[in-house]
């Protein structure tokens, strides 16, 4: 039940967003929810091999669906060498402790599929989050800051999540926390679909 809860939060979300914002919902937006909740849902199989592995494939996806958004607001003119010494301080420490988690969560994995695509949301983790702070520190508004809030609470409920579902430590803790962190970024993903649509109202009324 708490696997499918997950799901359930995710198209709930969407279900809203479809009502508040109709035909001008984002389509990142609407990518990233359906693949989410979809990875959420094919969680209650975890425990077949293929089943397991279509999750981590969708959870991938859905991580795409974050860089669709967040890539093109990145300028390589506008990186300097302190976010690039920062970059790198963040792959050494982020990543180290990333894959130190899934080094614990390997033998476990029932194949080499599902294990593949759980490196590869560690990777999305990470780029999300060096882009989140950059996007933050050169826009440094609202929209911004609240993207990155977005993307910390994600990564945190997956960290959890993989914690709790692998018995890594007090499982029962581990998952409360997960599903909080996870009603909390979609709330925070709700508040950034407003303020996005108003930020490119705005920009068109602009150029008008």
């Amino acid at each position: 039940m708490f696997r499918l809860l997950r799901g359930i939060i995710c198209y709930t979300t969407l279900v809203y967003l479809f009502i508040a914002h109709g035909k001008n919902i984002q389509k990142w937006l609407v990518g990233f929810l359906f693949f989410y909740g979809a990875s959420s849902i094919t969680t209650v199989w975890y425990e077949n091999g293929t089943m397991a592995s279509i999750s981590m494939i969708l959870n991938f996806t859905a991580f795409l669906m974050l860089l669709w958004y967040i890539v093109p607001k990145f300028n390589l003119k506008n990186l300097t060498k302190k976010f690039t010494l920062l970059f790198i301080l963040m792959i050494l420490v982020n990543g180290y402790l990333f894959f130190q988690l899934i080094e614990l969560m390997k033998e476990m994995t029932l194949n080499y599929t599902q294990y593949l695509f759980m490196v590869l949301s560690a990777f999305c983790g990470l780029l999300l989050a060096f882009l989140s702070l950059f996007y933050n520190h050169f826009f440094n508004s609202k929209l911004s800051m609240s993207f990155t809030l977005l993307v910390f609470l994600i990564i945190f409920a997956e960290i959890f999540r993989g914690i709790a579902y692998y018995d890594l430590g007090h499982s029962a803790a581990f998952v409360y926390l997960a599903r909080i962190l996870l009603v909390l970024s979609l709330y925070t993903l709700v508040h950034f679909s407003f303020l996005d649509l108003k930020s490119v109202k705005s920009i068109k009324t602009l150029t008008t």
